[in-house]
């Protein structure tokens, strides 16, 4: 029996040879089931496909394109940084990571977005600081005159008056975690990094994610 009618019989067995075994173990370390975690691993499958019928992992240069696709998402620095993320610098992205990656994508869990977010935020690990954040203001308020100029500096001024409780200019996890909790519509302060829930069905439709469709899950 074919999994996918898109593939020829040869794909088709080599995917079962190659993941058959694969897809029970990750299904018991994400909240999908068995039939979604082979879907999704028949997406991943398809971009191994590109790189050679023998290949057996996509690159990180698929998976720019992937994060893109899948999110509807643009500013490339953020891109770059859940790809790094997601496949820890490295050129390639296991099955692994790519399924991590579709949990954090799905997920309607604020630990675990809060946890993602703030690390794709925190560029270097040790905070953010007010760099960081005038960075990222500056994409809000693009232009140099000096309406612009003093329209960022408030608005730094006002995210570090806002999450930095200890004044020290650095915003840790402890302290966004405390904001977003009380305002959860902080989540993405420093921009958008989660798809729209009308994307996330779109997706769920596409991979045949029924868990995650509202309609069909509750059935």
């Amino acid at each position: 029996m074919k999994l996918d009618l898109t593939m020829n019989d040869r794909h088709n067995l080599r995917f079962q040879s190659i993941y058959s075994g694969l897809v029970p173990q990750i299904a018991r370390m994400v909240p999908f089931n068995d039939s979604e975690v082979t879907c999704i691993l028949l997406i991943y499958y398809k971009y191994c496909l590109q790189n050679g019928t023998t290949a057996r992992r996509i690159t990180s240069a698929q998976f720019v394109n992937i994060v893109i696709g899948f999110q509807q998402l643009y500013d490339m620095d953020v891109v770059d940084r859940i790809v790094t993320l997601i496949s820890g610098g490295r050129k390639y992205v296991t099955p692994m990571e790519f399924v991590n990656y579709m949990t954090i994508l799905m997920s309607g869990d604020m630990e675990r977005k809060m946890e993602f977010a703030y690390r794709v935020y925190d560029k270097n690990g040790l905070g953010i600081n007010r760099e960081i954040i005038s960075s990222s203001v500056e994409r809000f308020f693009p232009g140099d005159d000096d309406e612009v100029l003093e329209m960022r500096l408030d608005m730094v001024d006002f995210l570090l008056l806002k999450f930095d409780e200890d004044q020290d200019t650095v915003i840790t996890f402890e302290e966004y975690r405390s904001i977003v909790l009380q305002q959860p519509s902080m989540l993405e302060f420093l921009g958008p990094i989660f798809p729209s829930d009308e994307t996330r069905l779109v997706v769920a439709y596409c991979t045949a994610m029924y868990s995650h469709i509202p309609e069909i899950g509750l059935m």
